[in-house]
């Protein structure tokens, strides 16, 4: 019988700690878990779950795995502390690239750091349940896909992180190994940058759909539905099938009176790198 992973993860109290350490939890029978948490809010969300609070001095020496639950903010700070306590060979995961990109991310030579990142629910994928259809973040009921990176260590170690990260946002159906850079461009210029400022933008005009008296419900069903159907189409699922001639002109507009003309120079690395270092420290931004 092979021996147990033990894995201890960091902010387990925390808004990320919870999703992770309740999916953890599920496979008690692959891993030990320790729980560890410093804020008064975090320990009481341990303890109201069932769990007991480790000290991460006394967790994170004996780990094979060690999960950076925290926010991007503080991981510089936390980070160096915790992998100083971590035992030769271990593994750090984080759960976003931002820090490492700006090599924020404290690092030993001995040990092994991986990043992963959930892609949450696709409207694409089909799921089983009405509880995994309302999921929409992930990791309770509903089938997604997750991004994973080795930042540096060894092949086996990795492979071990892998899995964890499964287990984490499970149920998972993919997950895509890539570069620490792979995922900064999904996250935050393919998903954030682009992504969630549109969508926010869409948001913003149902409400001025509604202020001109159009029925709210009918501009929300127009614009998801659309939005369905357009995905489909942009990313060639409809085969061969157009969109009108009157929607690329439209869409050649909306490049003029929404976007910027240039707008795809946020794949470019240095716009990358200054968004980045901005989102870390907005008080000091670089872009």
């Amino acid at each position: 019988m092979s021996k147990k992973l033990v894995v201890s993860v960091i902010g387990a109290g925390g808004k990320m700690g919870v999703r992770t350490t309740n999916n953890l939890a599920k496979h008690l029978d692959a891993i030990d878990l320790y729980f560890c948490e410093n804020a008064e809010t975090g320990v009481r969300n341990i303890q109201e779950r069932g769990f007991a609070v480790t000290p991460a001095e006394a967790a994170v020496p004996g780990s094979n795995i060690v999960v950076l639950a925290v926010p991007d903010k503080i991981m510089k700070e936390v980070s160096v502390g915790i992998v100083k306590l971590m035992a030769p060979g271990a593994t750090c995961i984080i759960l976003d690239p931002a820090a490492a990109v700006a090599k924020e991310l404290a690092l030993r030579d001995d040990c092994t750091f991986v990043v992963t990142h959930p892609c949450h629910p696709s409207y694409f994928l089909d799921q089983d349940t009405y509880e995994a259809r309302h999921d929409y973040f992930g990791g309770v009921a509903a089938k997604q896909d997750i991004v994973v990176a080795k930042i540096q260590g060894s092949d086996e170690n990795f492979a071990q992180a892998r899995t964890v990260c499964e287990y984490m946002f499970a149920p998972v159906e993919n997950s895509y190994v890539m570069g620490i850079r792979d995922i900064a461009f999904l996250e935050p210029t393919l998903v954030e940058l682009l992504g969630a400022t549109t969508l926010y933008a869409m948001a913003e005009t149902v409400k001025e759909a509604e202020r001109r008296g159009i029925p709210r419900a009918a501009a929300e069903s127009f614009l998801t539905g659309h939005i369905y159907n357009l995905t489909a189409n942009f990313l060639g699922k409809l085969g061969n099938t157009r969109v009108s001639d009157a929607c690329l002109v439209a869409i050649d507009l909306g490049n003029r009176l929404v976007l910027r003309d240039d707008w795809k120079r946020i794949w470019d690395d240095d716009v990358l790198d200054k968004v980045i270092a901005t989102m870390l420290h907005p008080e000091k931004p670089q872009i």
